[in-house]
């Protein structure tokens, strides 16, 4: 016991914590040199929401496929009035036969153009009369003649046939997908979901009801699946480890996923063997610290198989917050994706931060979208980031009043 509670409390030599930006993009790499591990899956478009693209789409067909009209009305050649003759609506094959000047057919929105057309008369602009003869369009009083092109879609204005419309590491969104489908793709190439196993490490930890002897009741198994879920991921296998160097090490051998993330162990008290372990599983650890407030004690390693590992801290907040700045980027580069562009917000208030640290703060948004940090900020607590509508990235120096600051993507 004298020689595990040592190797406990020195572990791996301490380095340089990293800065925060660093460390985020690190993790993006070493999630990107998992990528040839995954098996792309080819899905119909209709399941491939959420999924990231693995190959670039090229339009299978221009977009539109015909010169189109654009609103409902009349489409015309030349100046008016205009003969009108049979109308064209939307699923017609495109006309051969050219509008000649003076000629006017009634149209529906999205229906093909016959060539020779100048322009579309919209219906609140024109008015067709029957007087015995042929059905004649006039435009109503005090509108001018449509300029040339107006309410015409022009073939290929949005996409030519064989232009790239969405690149390789793109989330599929539904409007991501209604293009891919307008371009004529029925199925897509999709990044796998890279699986992730838990490591739940802590002697006090209990998976039910309300601890009475001593115990602390397990935060991580009814939300990190979720959150790893949400970040495109998919929770395979959760495993718990005592706090000892030889069931530490041997929960971490019993996993087979490309990622594993732990929970406890990453500090540096008498109960953490997360270093040890890694150590004696000869792993490389690439990351062992990060600039940042709460979730610090931080482990980015490279385990002996070259499987990704990260140890998040023990504590509920510290972990939320680490494993949403470090865990998914790596999630991220194992599927191909960039860093998720972080929005923008006011804050409402000064936060300080007098440390070199960045500070990550979970904040509620008011009526005016300006950001207020929640109240139960610390590492241990959960209320707070629970009552969060974002989480504001604090640079070291603090932050004032009406300052647009940066947000962590959040993957819940």
């Amino acid at each position: 016991m004298k020689d595990s509670l040592r190797v406990a409390m020195t572990g791996s030599p301490r380095t340089a914590h990293l800065p925060w930006d660093e460390a985020r993009t690190l993790a993006l790499s070493e999630g990107a040199a998992l990528a040839p591990r995954l098996e792309s899956d080819v899905v119909g478009i209709g399941d491939a929401a959420g999924r990231t693209l693995a190959h670039d789409l090229f339009a299978l067909t221009a977009l539109p496929g015909s010169s189109a009209s654009a609103m409902d009305g009349w489409v015309v050649t030349g100046e008016g009035p205009w003969a009108v003759g049979e109308p064209l609506r939307a699923g017609d094959r495109a006309p051969r036969v050219a509008l000649e000047r003076g000629q006017a057919r009634a149209i529906a929105t999205g229906a093909p153009v016959p060539p020779g057309a100048t322009a579309v008369v919209r219906s609140e602009d024109g008015i067709a009369r029957f007087s015995g003869g042929p059905v004649v369009l006039h435009l109503r009083p005090g509108v001018e003649s449509p300029r040339p092109g107006r309410d015409i879609r022009a073939a290929g204005e949005e996409a030519r046939e064989g232009e790239p419309i969405l690149r390789a590491g793109t989330v599929l969104t539904a409007p991501r997908l209604a293009l891919a489908a307008v371009a004529g793709f029925d199925e897509v190439t999709v990044a796998g979901s890279p699986t992730v196993d838990l490591v739940l490490f802590g002697d006090e930890i209990r998976t039910s009801g309300v601890p009475t002897d001593g115990g602390i009741r397990d935060a991580f198994l009814p939300s990190l699946p979720s959150a790893i879920t949400g970040a495109g991921g998919r929770h395979a296998a959760t495993r718990h480890g005592r706090d000892n160097l030889d069931a530490t090490v041997a929960a971490l051998e019993a996993t087979t996923a490309p990622l594993v993330v732990s929970t406890g162990g990453t500090a540096r008290g008498p109960a953490d063997f997360a270093r040890s372990a890694l150590d004696t599983l000869g792993a490389r650890i690439v990351c062992d610290g990060v600039a940042m407030r709460p979730g610090h004690p931080v482990i980015l390693a490279r385990l002996a198989d070259g499987r990704a590992f990260l140890g998040l801290p023990g504590n509920p907040l510290a972990a939320m917050i680490a494993y949403a700045s470090l865990g998914v980027p790596l999630l991220d580069g194992m599927m191909g994706r960039p860093l998720s562009r972080p929005r923008l917000l006011p804050l409402a208030v000064d936060i300080a931060n007098p440390s070199r640290s960045t500070r990550l703060v979970p904040c509620t948004l008011g009526d005016d979208g300006a950001a207020t940090p929640a109240p139960w900020q610390g590492s241990a607590m959960l209320r707070g980031l629970a009552a969060a509508d974002v989480v504001v990235v604090v640079p070291a120096g603090g932050a004032t009043r009406g300052t647009a600051i940066r947000t962590l993507p959040l993957p819940w």
